[in-house]
């Protein structure tokens, strides 16, 4: 398999290392739009399979010659979402296939969604193409745990919770910081949450749902609602899920900065007029905000990333939480990045490896728990993430609902 990795940021850069160690891969281009990014990347893994290259993933064109003058089999877009159509467009015409991280949020303004992405699933069917869309920790593991549970745990599943817990403590001066793309985060928090609630989607506000979760090794964190592609996928593959949210801890420094953010109009995706020059207020925040990059060796902390079903298992009623948990500072020790990053770079390796393979089979545009979740599963310890199974109390209210006591 020949691989082209759109991206050399922090993840980007995760799933680069990791690519060049597994002898499946014949060859891997890394691209990123700042020049001399990728090849700075390319000299630090020093093998002749890998090289970098400079490519805006958001110009179609420059997509699709580079995916054919490499003979590329692979794209693994570890770019913003805002590029997922260009780059699915691209694999479709240069015959590739595609995987990606996440998708955009649930605000009508031009960015594309899981919806879109999921319109050209005839298109790669039709070419016998696979896309793989949210394969990073959540959306992405969080998916798999899904498919584990109700594949091994319940007979019958009536919810799934994503639940992401961060300890963190950041050696550098107070305020927000985003261990992931801060533009994505922003989105993520403020943006309407997809929640599915008995059988139905609606919408919670932005920055409500405040639940104290018991994380594993870390402890009771606060949680918030946060708008997730889980949300969507889960209800939609597994039949009697009539419960589907996600939630993840935000610090008061976080949800200060954000309702201000969002008071104010910083966040922003429009471009207004200052000074006579045009500004997007999103970017001016992202630009002042430190990269997730530039976070490794300075947090310090866990970070886990679990899925808790509950459902019925011999007419018992019963819950359980699936997670992996990375350590900031064994990950920069490691491969020099954050916990965030490891977690999320990681998982596209392995399902890439799968998809090479083939354990991994299929056409069209997919989520990650529509395949089998064991060869994933089976694999992912040894690729740096193992993951663990804890059983949760539950219990019946008067009113006849199953409760998970997450605190």
């Amino acid at each position: 398999m020949k691989v082209l990795v759109l991206g050399a940021g922090a993840v980007g850069t995760v799933s680069a290392l990791r690519f060049a160690r597994r002898p499946v891969f014949r060859q891997l281009v890394i691209a990123d739009a700042v020049p001399g990014r990728a090849q700075a990347l390319a000299d630090r893994i020093n093998d002749p399979r890998v090289r970098g290259i400079t490519l805006d993933a958001a110009r179609e064109g420059l997509v699709v010659q580079a995916i054919r003058d490499t003979g590329t089999t692979l794209v693994l877009n570890a770019a913003l979402p805002v590029t997922n159509l260009i780059v699915m467009r691209a694999c479709l015409e240069a015959g590739a296939d595609y995987i990606d991280l996440a998708s955009g949020g649930t605000e009508a303004d031009g960015i594309p969604k899981l919806d879109d992405q999921f319109a050209l699933d005839a298109a790669f069917r039709d070419r016998g193409r696979l896309a793989l869309l949210g394969m990073g920790a959540d959306p992405g593991t969080s998916n798999i745990y899904a498919a584990h549970i109700a594949k091994h745990l319940l007979e019958a599943v009536t919810a799934f919770h994503v639940r992401d817990g961060d300890d963190s403590v950041y050696e550098g001066p107070g305020g927000m910081v985003a261990s992931f793309s801060p533009w994505v985060f922003i989105d993520e928090c403020l943006c309407p949450a997809t929640v599915y609630r008995d059988g139905q989607f609606t919408f919670a506000e932005p920055l409500s749902g405040a639940e104290r979760f018991d994380f594993p090794e870390i402890g009771k964190l606060t949680c918030f609602n946060v708008d997730h592609e889980e949300t969507t996928t889960l209800p939609r593959f597994f039949g009697g899920v009539r419960n589907a949210d996600f939630k993840f801890t935000l610090g008061e420094d976080a949800i200060a900065t954000l309702r201000v953010l969002h008071q104010l109009g910083l966040s922003r995706k429009k471009p207004i007029q200052v000074d006579g020059m045009a500004i997007v207020p999103r970017n001016l925040v992202v630009a002042l905000l430190p990269k997730p990059v530039d976070l490794a060796g300075k947090l310090h902390g866990r970070s886990c990333v679990g899925t808790l079903g509950r459902g019925y298992q011999n007419d018992e009623l019963k819950a359980f939480y699936v997670y992996s948990i990375a350590d900031h500072e064994e990950a920069f020790a490691e491969l020099g990045v954050q916990a965030t990053a490891y977690q999320t770079g990681i998982p596209p390796v392995v399902a890439a490896e799968l998809i090479a393979e083939g354990e991994w089979r299929g056409a069209g545009v997919m989520s990650p728990e529509q395949f089998d979740p064991d060869p994933f599963l089976d694999r992912l310890p040894a690729a740096g993430m193992p993951w663990q199974v804890r059983q949760m109390p539950v219990e019946r209210p008067a009113k006849g609902r199953l409760r998970v006591l997450a605190a």
